[in-house]
C-alpha cells in the first residue's frame, strides 16, 4: 500500500481536513468561506440524540406555494450576502431539509432548485445532511450531477436503531436509502458520500461493521459522539456512553481502520509502531471548520452563531451593517484563533497546542459540565483526555498494547 494511505503523526486516520481541503487557502478578505444552514425545523425521525428542542417558530406547519416561493427568495437573499463574504461551502441541515418543502407539486421542487442554484449559479459548493428517512432518488441525482456532498447517517442494527429513533419505520427507510446511494453513487466518479455513526452505548456494538461497510462501499465513515444539548438533554442518560468503554471502542476502531488502510492483520496492528492516537471527539478528523474552513451557523431566520454545538449570537444577515459587525466581533476573531484560546486539557495537549490539528468538539466544551466549560473549554469527550486518565490509573493495559499506551503518555498531556 502506498504510504500515503499510512497514519503519520499529522494524520493518524489516513485523512485530516476534511472541511479545509474542500475550501481554498482563505484569502484575506474572505471572512465566511463555510455555512451550515438549518434550513428547516421539520423532522420525522424523534432522535433521543436530537440537539434540538422544538421546530421553528417562525415556520408554518402547512405552506403554499407562495409560502415556499418566499422562503426561497429569502434564502438567495441570504446566500448572496454570504457569498459576497468569501462563501464556497454550504451545508444544507435540517433538522430534515427533505421535508423543508413537502407541500410542493412534486416532491423536493425547491429543496432540488436550490441545489442547482447554489451549485451552478453561485458556483457554491453543497453538501446535503439528511437522515435518509425520506431520501428521494430524485434529490440525490441532482446532488450528484453537481459534484454535491451526501452527509448521511448509519445508526447501525435495527434494534439500536428501535431504541435510538421513535419513528418506526426509521431502520427500514434508512437501510433502503443507502441501497439507493449504493447504487447510484457507483455510476458517478467524484461522488463524495460521507457515512455519519452516532457513538452511544446503546449502537456501541455496530460501530466496527458500521466502518467495515463504509470502506467496502467507498464512503467517508464520520463518527462522533452527541452534543449535550435540546432533547438530547432529558434523554442523556438512556445513552449509556461510559467513559471507559468508550475509549476501548475508540481503540478497537483505530486498529481496524489501521488493518484496512495499511493491509495489517489484527495483531500486526496491535503491535505497530506505526499506530497514532486518535484525538478529539470527532473521527476520522477533527472539526476545522471553524478556524481553517471559517465557518459559521446560519439559521432560517437569518442569524448566525458559532456553529450548530455552540449557540452564540453573531449577527443576522439581515443586519444592514452585518460585515461590519462579523468583522469586529470579538468571539468571532477568537474563535478563528481557536488554537491559542483553548483551556483545561485542549489547551495543552500535542495536537492543539504543537501541532494545531485539533480543537475539540467545541459544542461538547460548551455544553457539557466541566472545569473549564464554555466556548474554548476542554472537549470532556476527547479520547486522549479519557485515555490518559485511565493509563495513569494503569487501566489500560488489560485491552492496549504496551507501545500504544506509552504513545498515550507521549501525545497527551494534563
Amino acid at each position: 500500500m502506498s504510504n500515503l494511505n499510512l497514519p503519520t503523526r499529522a494524520t493518524p486516520w489516513g485523512r485530516f481536513k476534511t472541511i479545509g481541503n474542500a475550501l481554498s487557502v482563505p484569502a484575506k478578505e474572505s471572512l465566511v468561506q463555510y455555512v451550515e444552514f438549518n434550513i428547516t425545523g421539520r423532522c420525522q425521525a424523534g432522535c433521543i440524540t436530537c440537539p434540538v428542542l422544538r421546530s421553528y417558530d417562525d415556520e408554518k406547519k402547512n405552506k403554499t406555494v407562495n409560502d415556499l416561493n418566499a422562503e426561497f427568495k429569502l434564502f438567495q437573499r441570504f446566500f448572496k450576502k454570504l457569498k459576497k463574504l468569501g462563501l464556497e461551502f454550504v451545508t444544507l441541515y435540517g433538522r430534515e431539509p427533505t421535508l423543508w418543502d413537502k407541500e410542493a407539486e412534486e416532491p423536493n421542487k425547491f429543496l432540488k432548485k436550490m441545489i442547482s442554484w447554489l451549485s451552478k449559479d453561485l458556483k457554491v459548493r453543497v453538501c446535503l445532511a439528511t437522515s435518509g428517512i425520506a431520501l428521494e432518488e430524485s434529490v440525490l441525482k441532482v446532488l450528484f450531477d453537481q459534484e454535491g456532498v451526501l452527509f448521511m447517517k448509519d445508526w447501525g442494527s435495527k434494534k439500536s436503531v428501535a431504541q435510538l429513533i421513535k419513528n418506526k419505520d426509521a431502520y427500514f427507510k434508512i437501510r433502503q436509502s443507502w441501497d439507493l446511494v449504493k447504487s447510484l453513487s457507483k455510476r458517478y466518479k467524484k461522488t463524495r458520500v460521507i457515512a455519519e455513526f452516532l457513538y452511544t452505548g446503546i449502537n456501541r456494538g455496530d460501530l466496527l461493521s458500521f466502518w467495515r461497510r463504509c470502506f467496502k462501499n467507498g464512503f467517508v465513515p464520520f463518527v462522533e459522539v452527541p452534543v449535550i444539548k435540546g432533547g438530547c438533554v432529558k434523554n442523556f442518560k438512556q445513552l449509556n456512553i461510559n467513559p471507559e468503554q468508550y475509549v476501548k471502542d475508540i481503540y478497537e476502531l483505530s486498529l481496524l481502520n489501521l488493518s484496512l488502510r495499511s493491509g495489517l492483520s489484527k495483531k500486526e496492528a496491535r503491535e505497530s509502531n506505526i499506530w497514532q492516537p486518535p484525538y478529539g471527539s470527532v473521527f476520522p478528523a477533527a472539526c476545522d471548520k471553524l478556524t481553517y474552513g471559517r465557518g459559521i451557523f446560519l439559521e432560517r431566520n437569518g442569524a448566525l452563531s458559532v456553529c450548530c454545538g455552540v449557540d452564540k449570537h453573531l449577527g443576522n444577515l439581515n443586519d444592514k451593517n452585518i460585515k461590519r459587525k462579523l468583522e469586529r466581533n470579538v468571539l468571532l476573531k477568537r474563535v478563528r484563533r481557536a488554537y491559542k484560546n483553548l483551556k483545561g486539557f485542549c489547551g495543552v495537549c500535542d495536537y492543539s497546542k504543537k501541532l494545531e490539528l485539533c480543537y475539540g468538539c467545541r459544542g461538547n466544551g460548551y455544553t457539557y459540565e466541566s472545569d473549564s466549560q464554555g466556548v474554548f473549554g476542554q472537549d470532556p469527550m476527547c479520547f486522549g483526555r479519557i485515555a490518559l486518565a485511565l493509563a495513569e490509573k494503569n487501566k489500560l493495559s488489560s485491552f492496549m498494547s504496551p507501545n500504544h499506551v506509552q504513545k498515550i503518555f507521549t501525545y497527551f498531556k494534563n
